[in-house]
């Protein structure tokens, strides 16, 4: 990270002022940024793709490019992030209206909801997150991104199992954490997915419908 200028600029001196206009255009080159990247990244893999290609693909300058990103890995992680989320902002998934939505239905169908949205967030972010994964094991800075999603997915986990031990819906003796460790283990995998779907034939209902399943089997109040 660079070092603070000891000779600053006299206060107002080169401030640049947010306009509707200029947001605008830094949201457009944000999204070509990312489009581009996981085109590139899917395509040509992790490794092999360069900051100076997926600037060309996304038809700005390199400078540009990491004005707004920075480094590769922060580039796949927000890359990620759009993919799991929909869009950059920080508000985690347990605080989302279709989250809080899944949980407010009825207890005896919260784990055949929970596994469709799951499925639904597999069918388009697993292959992405199947090529961050791999990349972690050779780039550090990557591997503390990964760390941090594993960590931010144990906590949605961890909200949506303590409502389902507030509403009743756990089996005698099952408790917050164990149903944490076992949402997390059965839900979050991508291989399992891809496995599934893409070499098995499956389709995502059908692995909801085991997911939904496999959690009633063990969680379920019954």
């Amino acid at each position: 990270m660079a070092r603070e200028s000891v000779n600053r600029k006299p206060s107002g001196a080169g401030r640049r002022y947010a306009t509707p206009k200029r947001d605008q255009r830094a949201a457009a080159t944000r999204r070509a940024i990312l489009a581009a990247a996981e085109t590139l990244f899917l395509r040509d893999g992790y490794a092999r793709t360069s900051m100076k290609a997926i600037a060309a693909q996304a038809g700005i300058s390199e400078k540009t490019m990491y004005l707004a990103f920075g480094t590769k890995a922060t580039l796949l992680r927000q890359v990620i992030q759009l993919a799991v989320q929909g869009d950059e902002a920080p508000t985690p998934l347990s605080e989302r209206p279709e989250w809080r939505a899944m949980v407010a239905g009825p207890v005896s169908e919260i784990f055949a909801r929970f596994a469709a949205m799951n499925a639904t967030l597999m069918t388009r972010t697993a292959t992405i997150i199947e090529l961050g994964e791999a990349a972690a094991a050779t780039d550090p800075e990557l591997a503390s991104h990964r760390d941090r999603a594993h960590v931010t997915t144990r906590e949605n986990l961890r909200a949506l199992a303590i409502e389902l031990e507030r509403r009743g819906a756990l089996a005698a003796g099952v408790t917050v954490h164990d149903t944490v460790d076992i949402l997390y283990a059965v839900a979050t995998d991508e291989g399992v997915f891809l496995r599934l779907t893409r070499e098995c034939g499956w389709t995502p209902d059908r692995y909801a419908d085991l997911v939904a399943r496999t959690l009633e089997a063990n969680l379920g109040a019954g």
